[in-house]
């Protein structure tokens, strides 16, 4: 069977999803188009296009492999160029209101933690040296054009030139969807449903040079009783030897400014365990501040069709609460959905609108546990805006039985980091035997 697909292909950003989307398509396709905004550097530094990018990221094991599985030797790659290796759940110490820290066990998956530009870095460099895709920077895409048999992308190059270039697919990987949704708008369609959950997180982070405490190749994670605080902390090892220490605050009204500020807030997480981690540090360099106001998915998946030859994917398409750590890994899962599907309709009458079906009847189901684990998470707070999900106060009475178990039970806390890590999908936790340890924790008070 023939894996061709089509003739060209257009990918609409060149961050983690457009560059993973760009890999799985050059298998199938003779030429890759990526199209990006702004300036791409040549080496492992931020671009305006990301400004969460100077904050704390983490591919979770499941989108280390997906990316492992779409570029061989990506993890290799990013190790060489100073990723800390972190084991799952030996090398991280997370702390809970409710059960306190979780036990440090080895819970058989390992990641690598290193700055967004890095990792950005490392897989445009993986997209870059194959050779039937063409990476375009400056490039503003106006539209998407649409036709009976090929739409087009518009755009205005560097050089202030409009410039229209067709393609058998264009994969809307631009974050906001904006291209996609204009089309639907020009076509008169309706656009699809949206759910919607305001979080209005306020991020400050700083790097810093640890000296003995916390220990290299560890994280440390606070979280808050969502009932009386709102501050959570974060301590993540990065390459160079510096960690990224991060405050989230979920509708705070005021930010730190200063060092000092920075500390002050700290000593207010519910343990004194990062404070006592940074408080003896020389002041680093600076604070930087990002504000996340909403997660959003773009129920896409729902429609009957999507217009000819057009495929939403990554934050176009779901954009996660990325305190949780979820959004590179799930784009990079969906690039791995993608190249399972070209597989399968590579050589069909109609391979273009096969992929658009197939793919788009599977990715509901990638995107619900990974949602679904991080909006349960922020709708304990009392501020969270939207409509809380179907058999909300179950899931939260399960969760809490569920973490007395990972307390407990190694044999849970194995599950519950598959699941987390999205190496398992999440109803591992509702294997009989898995669930029956759980329940072994649910006591009156869940009830």
């Amino acid at each position: 069977m023939s894996r061709h697909v089509g003739q060209r292909a257009v990918v609409i950003g060149a961050g983690i999803g457009g560059l993973s989307a760009a890999g799985a398509l050059s298998s199938y396709f003779r030429e890759i188009v990526v199209l990006e905004r702004d300036t791409l550097p040549s080496s492992a530094i931020s671009r305006a296009g990301t400004p969460q990018d100077r904050h704390p990221h983490l591919l979770l094991a499941g989108g280390l492999q997906a990316l492992g599985d779409i570029f061989p030797g990506f993890e290799r790659d990013l190790a060489n160029r100073g990723a800390v290796s972190i084991n799952v759940f030996g090398d991280v110490r997370y702390e809970r209101p409710d059960v306190g820290a979780l036990p440090q066990r080895d819970c058989g998956a390992s990641i690598l933690c290193a700055s967004r530009p890095l990792i950005e870095d490392v897989l445009r460099r993986k997209v870059a040296a194959i050779a039937n895709v063409t990476l375009r920077s400056q490039c503003r895409v106006m539209d998407i054009v649409p036709d009976a048999i090929l739409p087009s992308v518009r755009y205005e190059s560097g050089a202030r030139e409009l410039v229209a270039v067709e393609a058998d697919l264009v994969v809307d990987a631009s974050g906001r969807g904006a291209p996609t949704l204009g089309l639907f708008d020009s076509l008169g369609w309706e656009r699809p449903l949206d759910t919607v959950v305001g979080v209005d997180i306020s991020y400050t982070t700083v790097v810093v040079r640890p000296v003995g405490t916390p220990p290299d190749g560890q994280i440390l994670v606070t979280l808050p009783d969502p009932r009386t605080s709102v501050l959570a902390g974060l301590i993540m090892p990065m390459e160079g030897g510096g960690c990224f220490v991060s405050l989230s605050q979920h509708g705070a009204t005021e930010r730190p400014e200063t060092w000092e500020d920075f500390l002050a807030l700290s000593r207010q997480l519910n343990t004194p365990t990062i404070y006592n981690a940074i408080c003896k540090l020389p002041p680093p360099d600076g604070l930087r501040h990002f504000v996340f106001d909403e997660s959003r998915w773009r129920h896409f998946e729902r429609l009957q069709k999507l217009p000819r030859g057009v495929l939403p994917v990554a934050d176009a398409l779901c954009r996660f609460n990325p305190v949780y750590g979820q959004g590179m890994s799930v784009a990079a899962r969906q690039a791995k959905l993608l190249y399972g599907v070209l597989d399968r309709v590579a050589g069909e009458a109609d391979p273009i609108a096969a992929l658009q079906t197939e793919f788009m009847s599977e990715v509901g189901s990638l995107l619900q546990a990974p949602w679904n684990m991080g909006v349960n998470a922020d709708f304990a707070y009392p501020g969270t805006r939207g409509e809380r999900p179907e058999r909300y106060e179950e899931s939260r009475q399960f969760e809490a039985a569920l973490f007395r178990a990972v307390v407990a039970d190694p044999v849970v806390q194995r599950a519950f980091s598959d699941v987390l890590q999205l190496m398992k999908p999440f109803d591992l936790l509702q294997d009989a035997d898995i669930r029956h340890r759980i329940e072994a924790y649910a006591t009156a008070e869940d009830a």
